[in-house]
């Protein structure tokens, strides 16, 4: 049964329809990435009776912060900021407070690209703003050069695991053009000898 049939439908019994599903989370936007070390953010809790000061942190060593009243130390690496401000209200209601607001805001966040690329010898230093592919990565610094090895780009993770991309077949399937994720270190090989001689 279609939405407008159904709608109809419920008008003819003197009811209202129910409400729609709220649309599952963007998890491309930068509130559902993971924090990861190295990371700054800012942290705002208002709507409290008295105002509580903001409160800057640099996630280092466990990656924990810490707040006003908690007595407790709170992991925010692995957490996204919006994960986060779900843990941070809860624990300050109803202990402290009946109602709180609590907003995670993430400081700016990079990835890297360097290698054969046009932009430059060296390491290229990317603000991430959202989603973003390793091929939209390196054009955005600037693009293969002549001597790129298109086949075997290296994806870097911030945990050490290597993934390598074809960079050739990913421009016909997407499905192979691997995401990039802050903190992400890209490198773009030179051909070698046998690579430039067929033209590979």
């Amino acid at each position: 049964m279609g939405l407008a049939a159904s709608t109809l439908l419920w008008a003819a019994c003197g009811t209202t329809p129910p409400a729609l599903p709220p649309p599952p989370p963007d998890t491309n936007t930068i509130e559902m990435i993971p924090l990861q070390l190295g990371d700054s953010l800012v942290v705002d809790l208002t709507g409290t009776p008295t105002p509580i000061p903001q409160s800057q942190f640099v996630l280092s060593g466990a990656g924990h912060i810490t707040l006003p009243l908690l007595d407790t130390n709170i992991p925010a690496v692995g957490k996204s900021p919006h994960e986060l401000e779900v843990i941070i209200r809860n624990l300050y209601v109803p202990r402290y407070y009946n109602t709180i607001s609590v907003t995670v805001t993430p400081g700016p966040r990079f990835y890297y690209v360097s290698g054969a690329v046009s932009g430059g010898s060296g390491t290229s230093k990317q603000i991430y703003t959202g989603k973003v592919t390793v091929l939209g990565a390196i054009y955005t610094a600037g693009g293969f050069n002549d001597y790129a090895a298109r086949r075997r780009v290296q994806l870097t993770r911030q945990d050490g695991k290597i993934y390598y991309v074809n960079c050739k077949k990913a421009l016909k399937d997407p499905t192979l053009d691997l995401e990039v994720l802050p903190g992400d270190k890209i490198y773009v090989d030179m051909k070698t000898f046998w690579e430039t001689l067929f033209g590979l």
